[in-house]
């Protein structure tokens, strides 16, 4: 089964050459450590931004006589591709010099088209089964874009002469997603989704000072931060705040998570097995026939929904990001860009940041994942103009890479969003935890991954849920094993 992470490459933490095990935790030294990844390491003591930048991409200069590179993406995540111009602000200036120095270097020029989520991904679907020429890049909100590819409408990755193994390329994604020799969804450093909405947790500084509460930041680095200690540490704080003897709104609460999509990531904290596809194309779902995801899943609902310090309702995102800036919650689920796109702005206290919690303490490593909507990339079945197509998507990825990622990360993420250096420290941890597989990218909300939350919600018994549904998710997994193994739909 792959199931691999790469630690990401920082600007201070350039390169790794290991591999470490979403299974648990142990390392392996990756086959071949590329010049690149050598040269970046010599140079990161001294200036490990200006050491990225002389990672050679290689990439040939070619003039493409104008030729348009049509892209068509999420607008969601539009300020990560497009800025008309040089704003002063650092990372829209990074993006507007890295689209300029791409279009000079190859003489070609960026179209930007945006749409939104699941109808972006119809409307690629509907553009290729149509023949229709006329996007050379997508990038997609991923359940939706697994849902569509099954039907056969991207281009072989491996077929575009892209070297799949340059630092831009998360490796983690690469292994994981590649089967029989082809990968039809990828990864970049250009989909910078994958730091935005990276899950994670929150937590009121004050909050755990005044309920005399061990500080988190501690708890994570003693490798102690597991759902046992959430469950009987964080849950179990709860205070009629308003006086109504009633528990309700407006009281204090150990832990308030949004109950929907960001339960996913506690399969991955927890290291859990959902589904598997070997090498040869041979499908297995492991989710619900061991003790650890069975365990898993009631300690789950527990938290969710049956400790009085845990806020039960179910609430939106929304929701409990009031109930965390309102301080009525001490611990809040959310993604690494709420740090930037509110907390920042709207809390007038000091909150810490931390990963999810581990499933216990022999498990070594923090693990995460990004929500389903970060962009996979993919080259439509239409394009003809490999060279071109190739040569661009490696440029602005090499670009993002280089000049872009090291803002976001170190300028945006951490020293706008976080509030102190521990929780830069804790950003790091996060990001480097990440898993991102077959199950997840494919499983475009018919496989057991998104059904998380329903599974959470009901009173049925995992192993039991798992043998109602296994059929009909089985039944959407081989279709998708048929992209890569053919021979399997002529059985």
């Amino acid at each position: 089964m792959k199931k691999r992470i790469l630690p990401l490459l920082f600007a201070a933490l350039l390169c790794a050459s290991s591999l470490i095990s979403c299974s648990g935790g142990e390392t392996e030294t990756t086959a071949e450590t590329t010049a690149d990844t050598a040269a970046v390491e010599t140079e990161a003591e001294t200036d490990s931004l200006e050491a990225r930048k002389l990672v050679d991409d290689g990439l040939a200069d070619k003039d493409f006589g104008g030729e348009d590179f049509r892209m068509l993406y999420q607008e969601r995540y539009a300020e990560f591709q497009y800025v008309e111009e040089m704003t002063g602000d650092t990372l829209d200036d990074a993006v507007y010099n890295r689209n300029m120095n791409v279009e000079e270097r190859f003489n070609a020029v960026i179209v930007h088209n945006v749409g939104a989520e699941e109808q972006l991904a119809m409307d690629i679907k509907n553009s290729v089964l149509a023949g229709n020429d006329e996007y050379d890049l997508y990038m997609g909100h991923t359940m939706y874009t697994g849902k569509h590819s099954i039907q056969g409408i991207f281009r072989n990755m491996y077929d575009l002469g892209i070297d799949f193994s340059k630092p831009w390329y998360p490796q983690y994604a690469v292994e994981n997603l590649t089967f029989n020799g082809k990968m039809f969804l990828t990864c970049s450093d250009i989909c910078l989704s994958l730091a935005s909405n990276t899950y994670c947790y929150y937590f009121n500084k004050d909050l755990i000072v005044n309920n005399s509460m061990e500080d988190p930041y501690t708890v994570v680095n003693e490798g102690r931060f597991t759902i046992d200690y959430v469950l009987e540490n964080v849950a179990s704080v709860y205070q009629d705040l308003n006086g109504d003897g009633a528990v309700g709104n407006g009281d204090l609460y150990g832990f308030s998570g949004e109950k929907s999509n960001s339960t996913v990531a506690y399969l991955y904290s927890f290291d859990l097995d959902i589904m598997a596809m070997s090498d040869t194309g041979e499908i297995s779902v492991p989710f619900g026939s061991d003790e650890r995801s069975v365990d898993g899943i009631e300690k789950l609902k527990t938290l969710l929904y049956g400790s009085q310090g845990s806020y039960n309702v179910t609430a939106d995102a929304k929701g409990n990001a009031d109930m965390f800036v309102e301080q009525t919650a001490i611990f809040t689920t959310g993604v690494l860009g709420d740090s930037v796109n509110r907390y920042r702005d709207d809390c007038d206290f000091d909150y810490g940041i931390v990963p999810y919690p581990k499933f216990d303490e022999a498990q070594e490593t923090y693990f995460t994942v990004a929500g389903g909507s970060i962009s996979s990339a993919a080259v439509p079945l239409t394009v003809t103009r490999d060279e071109l197509v190739g040569t661009m998507f490696a440029a602005l990825s090499a670009e993002t890479w280089k000049t872009v990622i090291p803002q976001y990360y170190d300028v945006v993420l951490k020293y706008k969003g976080a509030r102190d250096e521990a929780s830069i420290a804790m950003i790091d941890t996060i990001l480097n935890g990440r898993c991102l597989g077959f199950d997840f990218i494919y499983d475009a909300f018919s496989g057991f991954v998104y059904k998380t939350a329903g599974i959470l919600k009901g009173n049925v018994a995992l192993p039991t849920v798992v043998a109602q549904q296994e059929q009909a998710v089985m039944k959407h997994y081989e279709a998708v094993r048929d992209l890569f193994f053919p021979e399997y739909s002529d059985t």
